[in-house]
């Protein structure tokens, strides 16, 4: 995802890709809760977690809040959480595979799916994105990565995208269907893989993101290979985010009546890199704010509201402060000319620059930028990998954390807030033992999330 200017190749791609996951619990020092491997179980059978526990060293939060672990020893690798109708459940996606509803009452998970045969679990590849079915809690929908047609699923192989529906009875393929003879994306390498589901005002709408499937380590407009039949038509790689291609890579898709007969898709915004995470905003709008991973210099949440955005990727990233805040080109891809046809791009709703802390107090206290070592803010790199609203039900959160826009970085192991249409963040948490890689509005309206790091889901409350 990014140039390796220091021949350190595992912190390159950290800057900027999720490929750094399985890497984080070295580069952040932080350990797993449990001490012992999770056992297996059956489809149906139930785990008991570690009791509910506050943080230990606790991380620094705004006065009156506390973090709390959740579900901890009974998970592998967790990536995304979504709650039932009435938020005393939550589902947990594993990136290998497992999906489990968990009781909020007590520290117990049930297996509710296995779909670890299905799933290309490698790098940023995996199960990633999950939602439950906001009018039948029994309808839970999955993302993930699939694995290759022969070989191993490791390094450099074309992987594909699959939504499915899982219920009581199995799993039904939507998109790509089972017996499909067309597949809507394409992956060769590493990261940039599938991404999040995100359900509409209307309840019947999902919202599915996938990453550009591009390299994530050099200019790639196509030139690099022709495994998703790039080579043969340029511009493509990257491009294929500008619609330069048959795939919807780097795009998010709206998928209407999922599952059904009635079932139609079509792409909403295009030009985004890797949109591994996003959320609605809460009400009775389908605006979406988009965590769009950066390669070399930027970080950006994106905010989508009419169909038709393009953000610009691989042409344009980040912002220019010195231009009134306008989409900053590329200049990598700039130089590959196939820029001129890239135009009408919207910027960042927000952005913030590898080398540069995100708030004032970050700077101040030299937090929030990788081991506050004296090293600068981008020691370990930068990802945005978690998004998320609280949807304003709390009657204990202060107001400015109610109807909040959150958004995280697990390299650099903190969580900031904002009230859309004011884009100035404020610092929420800092010094988090892993990283956040989903951020949802759950039970009282807290904020819940989830941590790969240590393999757990945690809470904040306030009192």
């Amino acid at each position: 995802m990014t140039h390796c200017k220091n021949g350190w190749l595992s912190a390159c791609r950290a800057i900027a890709a999720l490929t750094a996951l399985l890497l984080l619990s070295a580069l952040t020092d932080a350990k797993p809760v449990r001490d012992a491997p999770v056992p297996n179980v059956a489809v149906g059978q139930s785990i008991t977690c570690q009791p509910t526990s506050t943080s230990k060293p606790p991380p620094k939060l705004p006065p009156g809040f506390t973090e709390h672990v959740l579900f901890a020893g009974c998970l592998t690798q967790p990536t995304a959480i979504s709650f039932n109708a009435h938020k005393d459940r939550v589902f947990v996606a594993e990136k290998g595979g497992k999906v489990w509803n968990c009781d909020l009452a007590h520290p117990t998970c049930t297996l509710f799916a296995d779909l670890g045969s299905e799933v290309c679990n490698d790098a940023d590849r995996g199960l990633l994105g999950l939602a439950v079915d906001p009018l039948n809690d029994g309808n839970i929908y999955v993302l993930y990565t699939t694995p290759p047609a022969t070989g191993p699923c490791s390094q450099n192989v074309v992987t594909r995208g699959q939504l499915s529906l899982l219920t009581a009875s199995g799993e039904k393929k939507i998109l790509p269907a089972a017996a499909a003879t067309s597949q809507p994306w394409c992956f060769y390498y590493t990261s940039h893989s599938i991404g999040a589901l995100v359900f509409g005002a209307d309840n019947r709408t999902l919202y599915v993101s996938a990453g550009d499937g591009s390299s994530f380590d050099q200019v790639d407009y196509g030139q690099l290979d022709n495994a998703c039949g790039d080579g043969s038509a340029f511009p493509q790689g990257s491009f294929r985010s500008q619609g330069s291609s048959s795939y919807d890579d780097g795009v998010i898709l709206k998928v209407t009546n999922p599952g059904s007969a009635t079932q139609s898709v079509a792409i909403v915004t295009n030009g985004l890199r890797n949109p591994f995470r996003f959320a609605r905003l809460p009400g009775g709008t389908d605006d979406l704010y988009i965590g769009n991973v950066g390669w070399n210099l930027w970080e950006a949440i994106d905010h989508f509201a009419v169909a038709g955005q393009n953000f610009g990727w691989p042409c344009f990233e980040g912002w220019d402060p010195r231009n009134n805040f306008a989409a900053a080109p590329q200049p990598d891809y700039q130089s590959t000319g196939y820029c001129g046809s890239v135009g009408g791009i919207t910027p960042p709703f927000f952005a913030y620059s590898h080398t540069s802390y995100v708030t004032v107090e970050d700077s101040r206290g030299k937090t929030c930028g990788g081991k506050p070592s004296g090293g600068g803010p981008d020691q370990n790199g930068s990802v945005i990998s978690a998004v998320g609203f609280t949807d304003g039900s709390s009657t204990t959160y202060p107001l400015e954390f109610r109807s909040a826009l959150y958004f995280g970085d697990v390299l650099r192991q903190c969580i900031w807030t904002m009230q859309p249409p004011n884009n100035t963040p404020q610092t929420f948490a800092r010094g988090l033992q892993g990283g956040p890689v989903d951020l949802k509005s759950g039970q009282d309206g807290d904020l819940f999330y989830v941590d790969l790091v240590t393999s757990t889901v945690r809470r904040f409350t306030h009192k």
